[in-house]
């Protein structure tokens, strides 16, 4: 006992110097502790693999049929029937649920409890589904499994055909052997009940802010029926300078023989289906069991470029004879269109930035946390119903945006369809988020995965969306300071030499005109792993350049090192002031940020909400304005937006989010009506921004030159007028500056100052008003001045007078 006793009077001890000497303790452990964080060490398993069942032979993109004539697509999706089980090669007897596919098995009927979470029910789902093979027998028969969690194994008819653990890949079955045409089939397919079913060297996904892993079938499946000589996958890259597609066809000799094989392209017009161009052949002789990529340059009559304000598709009809007899053949929509990034020297260098057509291109968009937003309670089968994915995305043409990032995880294909055909610039980005080694017990982390298992990822990634217009880079990883992705990226860009990389920011791009990512959060205070190194309010944001990188906590760092500033940036997260969608909270993380914002103040629903709307639409024209960034886009369009008070009893995942997005009603995508106010002016295309945020130089009562930076993000010269004016917070205006005309250039940012007095009166809104040519209706940036704080609520002036 006595030693016991002395063991806890030096506890007591050491806690007790622990509190009063805290701060140097910190300062002294903080470099070391951070330095631990982001280091990490070298895999155990970087050379492990094992064998998957990758698309070698029929099934890129098998989820649409753009018109092929011999090639038959038999789509399974629709409803399954489904049990829980154990993880062995004995199905159910019987199966007491159905659940859509695609989707997730959180949406079965009836419900399963705990899904995507450790359990002891079950170790693994099944799936079963019956269905009748052509009368015409095929001579290969492939079943396409276009991305599942977590790992497969298939059955037809009893026989096993194979087994797949990538979760982000199309995985492929030759059914031949076991398929009965013109009966019944049964299919059965099992999948881990959760991501420890599969290797922890397995790439599955990783993301710190997420708690549900959900199991299923989550993208199409089809069984794609060919001749013995298969179209494994065909690659159609556009070249506009020379008004040509350079049609690279992989083709496969299936047979027990050499043979030769004729390969044949004609481009169409997408809609119309008009021709565009001869008819290109090409003969080669392949071995038996061997597969070929044959290049092909197919000229068009007359070229339509593809852009996000016209997204003009056409299609390249693929297909392979032998003795005059098709085998097989594919229809691959694509758009004649170029993107580059290219670099700079010097931090301001006008040649950085995004191109589009051979023009530099400004991009304004948001973010899609599609598999954050698998875990809102509000979800249900919503991301497969393509009506609502079409509105979603249409919705952001309203907001003037024309690009967007998934974040942190691919879609499902269809996804990336419409994408195409409504015009956004998207960036496809892995699941990895790994800004620390130390993840959430129990959850997925990255720190044990194998290089070589990537790889076969990203080269399964690339190759099946190679062709979507939209797709403007990779994006390997988002603030990661895992050294994987960085490596795997060299391994596998060789394959689309049409874009470039974006590996994860915070370590060296892999070539110099690779870009990175920035997201400098100025106002989320310290105490997050010590993003900042003060808490910095509005006024603040006056001190800085607006120049990447800015981005410089001790965690959350873009890469600084040698070369850095030659690369162009593009800004896709930058606010910090999430809220939950009934307004009634931050979220956790952001809690510090309203407390800046708002020192003293007890804030409502509808202050929060107006804090958010003006902060982060005025926010959005602040680094916009200096040209830093080839693009900002919004964080975030659609994500997980929970508080754990309106989590549903049925919902077994009682996690809050860390962010949330600005819908208030998801089923029928109602944005919060402040944000669907101001986004559209904040992202205009010929945009206008208040430059100066400290209150303390619109001293009431005195003349102030009020400086205003002039935006035109389009192609076109505009004669615009500016005009300046105050107003109090019910609309009255106060006073008005003389108008401003002048011409804005194509692609120019202006500086300029104007005189304007402002009122004998402590609360005000100065409001900047741009319209003219190009410019449906104003644009109007604003700065609320001597309120209390910013979510006080200010009334439009209802006309100029």
């Amino acid at each position: 006992m006595k030693i016991l006793k002395k063991i806890a009077i030096v506890l007591v001890i050491l806690v007790g110097l622990g509190f009063i000497f805290q701060e140097p303790l910190l300062k002294l452990i903080k470099p070391s502790l951070n330095a631990f964080m982001r280091d990490f060490p070298e895999s155990e398993f970087k050379d492990s693999e094992i064998e998957g069942s990758y698309a070698q032979t029929a099934c890129q993109n098998s989820h649409v049929d753009f018109g092929e004539s011999v090639r038959q697509t038999q789509s399974l999706d629709g409803e399954w029937l489904v049990e829980q089980g154990a993880l062995d090669n004995n199905a159910p007897k019987v199966y007491g649920h159905t659940a859509n596919v695609p989707g997730l098995l959180t949406d079965a009927i009836p419900r399963f409890n705990l899904v995507g979470l450790e359990s002891d029910e079950r170790e693994a789902f099944w799936y079963k589904k019956s269905f009748t093979a052509p009368n015409e027998a095929s001579e290969l028969a492939n079943l396409c499994l276009h991305k599942a969690k977590y790992g497969v194994k298939v059955w037809l008819n009893g026989e096993m055909l194979g087994e797949h653990y990538g979760v982000f890949s199309v995985s492929e079955y030759n059914l031949s052997s076991a398929i009965r045409y013109g009966e019944k089939n049964e299919l059965v397919i099992r999948v881990g009940a959760e991501h420890s079913a599969i290797p922890e060297y397995i790439p599955y996904g990783t993301d710190v802010e997420k708690s549900g892993w959900y199991p299923g079938l989550w993208d199409s499946v089809s069984v794609v029926y060919t001749g013995q000589y298969s179209i494994v996958r065909t690659k159609v890259d556009p070249d506009i300078d020379q008004g040509l597609a350079k049609v690279h066809t992989t083709i496969r000799n299936n047979s027990t023989t050499e043979a030769t094989i004729t390969i044949k392209q004609q481009l169409n017009e997408w809609k119309s289906k008009n021709s565009v161009s001869e008819l290109v052949e090409k003969s080669v002789t392949i071995a038996a069991g061997k597969t070929l990529t044959v290049i092909q340059d197919v000229k068009l009559t007359d070229v339509k470029l593809w852009s996000p304000e016209s997204p003009f598709l056409y299609t390249a009809h693929t297909s392979i004879e032998n003795k005059e007899q098709t085998s097989d053949d594919r229809v691959s929509r694509f758009g004649m269109r170029k993107v580059e990034w290219k670099g700079g020297n010097g931090l301001d260098s006008k040649d950085k930035g995004f191109y589009l057509n051979n023009k530099k291109y400004y991009l304004r968009g948001t973010n899609i946390a599609l598999h954050r937003f698998f875990e809102d309670q509000d979800r249900k089968e919503l991301p497969w119903d393509k009506k609502w994915v079409t509105k979603l995305l249409a919705g952001q043409k309203d907001l003037n945006w024309n690009s967007f990032r998934f974040h942190v995880g691919r879609a499902p294909n269809f996804w990336y369809d419409i994408a195409d055909e409504q015009g956004f610039i998207v960036t496809d980005e892995y699941h990895i988020f790994a800004p620390v080694r130390l993840g959430i017990p129990g959850m997925p982390t990255s720190i044990n995965w194998s290089l070589k298992e990537l790889e076969k990822e990203f080269i399964a990634w690339v190759q099946e969306n190679w062709n979507h217009a939209s797709i403007g880079w990779w994006d390997a990883s988002n603030e990661n300071h895992n050294p994987i992705p960085y490596e795997a990226v060299p391994l596998v860009r060789h394959l689309d030499d049409t874009r470039v990389w974006e590996s994860g920011s915070y370590r060296a791009p892999d070539r110099p005109n690779d870009p990175l990512e920035e997201h400098p959060y100025k106002l989320n205070g310290t105490s997050f792993m010590n993003s900042n190194k003060k808490e910095y309010r509005l006024d603040d944001l006056d001190s800085f350049n607006r120049l990447p990188p800015m981005t410089d906590g001790d965690i959350f760092r873009t890469y600084d090192g040698p070369g850095a500033r030659h690369h162009p940036y593009i800004n896709n997260e930058y606010s910090w002031l999430w809220i939950t969608r009934d307004g009634t909270d931050p979220v956790t993380i952001a809690e510090d940020a309203y407390r800046i914002m708002a020192s003293g103040h007890e804030l409502t629903s509808e202050h929060r909400r107006e804090i958010y709307a003006y902060v982060t639409s005025e926010l959005t024209g602040y680094w916009r304005a200096r040209r830093g960034y080839a693009g900002i886009q919004h964080f975030l369009y659609l994500g997980k937006c929970a508080d754990k008070d309106t989590i549903p009893a049925d919902w077994d995942l009682k996690e809050a989010s860390y962010t949330c997005d600005n819908f208030i009603d998801i089923p029928n995508l109602v944005l919060e009506p402040r944000w669907a106010q101001w986004a559209p002016h904040a992202f205009a295309p010929i945009g206008i921004n208040i430059d100066r945020w400290a209150e303390n130089i619109y001293q009431t009562g005195q003349e102030v030159s009020v400086p205003v930076t002039l935006l035109n993000d389009t192609y076109e010269d505009a004669k615009v007028t500016v005009e300046l004016i105050t107003a109090d917070a019910k609309g009255n205006i106060l006073t008005k500056a003389a108008p401003v005309e002048l011409m804005l250039a194509a692609l120019a940012d202006n500086q300029l100052h104007i005189d304007l007095v402002m009122p004998k009166q402590t609360a005000f809104v100065i409001y900047a008003y741009l319209s003219g040519e190009g410019i449906e209706s104003s644009v109007i940036s604003r700065r609320k001045i001597g309120f209390d704080h910013p979510g006080i609520e200010t009334r439009l002036p209802s006309k100029m007078e």
